[in-house]
């Protein structure tokens, strides 16, 4: 409503109630003037009236003020009390605020739907933490089990030394797991963090992207996978480090997931928006559309039982992800099963 109609209207009601007060102080002085038959100046008279008029108006304003201070003592209880449910990690409390909707006339309305949402927010939070923990201790708990097994297989002195040197490389490996998982435990709750700073700086991306295939040549070469960079020679400004662990990442994920003799191709270049764009195209085993839409959560794995032969956590992508978001760049996956992945970033311009 306009501002200055709502003010001319609010300006009306007062008025009528006035004079309302007024016509009733009139009316009782006239009834009393009649029964009693007395007859007072015309001063004594208008001010007599203009007394009940005020003594009316005073008593349907304490009336209707007791009426609403109940209704607002009442509906502060219950705004007091949903919020307490949310101080103990109740999340549940819609039918309490739904309680509130049909109390409030509009003038709490906004501040009881901005509850709804913290405290809907708040539940997805807790369910987020409980499943983060719960991931976690999974996580963790499966190479402890495989250490504590082997170790105590080594306590057998009649074994040979082929398969304690097995025991041995195994507990290294699972040791190994366990410290990367720790690793980038760490990464992921410092890069999540609200104040994280970037150390941004223009270098050669063409330069970088190279340096990590050429670092993962063995792993390449002992798949027999035909690797196919296409780099142009490009500039950017991102924080070095960071950037490095994103096509680090991906390329390894696409090795890992590549099978023997498949084949990678790498490219960077500008596209018609003058956006950097970094192709990674594997021709490996592919992500299911249902996968497709979760593969950055943390822990999360496509195809569980596949990728426990492969190895890895289940973070790496959920590392990717937050880089990604901290310098601005979109991630768009595209793949089939069995058909291969491409992953193309584009940074801002």
């Amino acid at each position: 409503m306009n501002p200055k109609l709502k003010a001319v209207g609010s300006s009306l009601m007062v008025l009528t109630f006035l004079i309302l007060c007024n016509l009733g102080s009139y009316s009782v002085f006239n009834w009393l003037k009649h029964k009693y038959n007395f007859s007072w100046p015309g001063i004594w008279e208008q001010a007599t009236i203009a007394g009940g008029a005020i003594i009316i108006m005073l008593a349907v304003i304490f009336t209707v003020g007791q009426f609403l201070f109940r209704h607002e003592k009442v509906y502060f209880r219950l705004f007091r009390s949903a919020l307490e449910e949310i101080g103990r990690g109740n999340f549940q409390i819609s039918e309490q605020l739904q309680s509130l909707y049909k109390m409030d006339g509009g003038n709490m309305r906004e501040t009881v739907v901005q509850v709804e949402k913290m405290a809907q927010q708040l539940g997805e939070m807790e369910t987020l933490r409980q499943d983060f923990i719960a991931n976690v201790s999974h996580e963790i708990q499966s190479p402890l089990t495989s250490i504590s097994g082997f170790t105590k297989l080594l306590q057998d002195d009649s074994i040979d030394d082929d398969k304690r040197r097995h025991y041995l490389d195994v507990i290294q490996a699972e040791t190994t797991r366990l410290s990367k998982i720790s690793e980038n435990l760490l990464k992921l709750t410092a890069l999540e963090k609200n104040d994280y700073q970037l150390n941004p700086t223009e270098f050669r991306l063409d330069y970088q992207i190279r340096d990590i295939i050429l670092t993962a040549e063995p792993q390449w070469q002992n798949k027999q996978i035909d690797i196919i960079p296409e780099l142009a020679p490009i500039k950017v400004y991102g924080d070095e480090s960071l950037l490095y662990q994103v096509w680090q990442n991906l390329f390894h994920n696409a090795i890992k997931f590549t099978p023997k003799g498949g084949s990678i191709r790498v490219s960077l270049a500008q596209n018609k928006n003058q956006q950097t764009e970094i192709i990674i195209q594997d021709s490996g085993i592919g992500i299911s559309k249902e996968d497709q839409l979760r593969i950055f959560e943390r822990f999360y794995k496509a195809d569980a039982s596949r990728q426990a032969k492969i190895g890895g956590s289940g973070l790496g992508l959920s590392i990717v992800k937050r880089i990604a978001d901290l310098h601005q760049m979109t991630i768009v996956v595209d793949s089939e099963e069995g058909a291969g992945t491409t992953i193309t970033l584009q940074m801002p311009k």
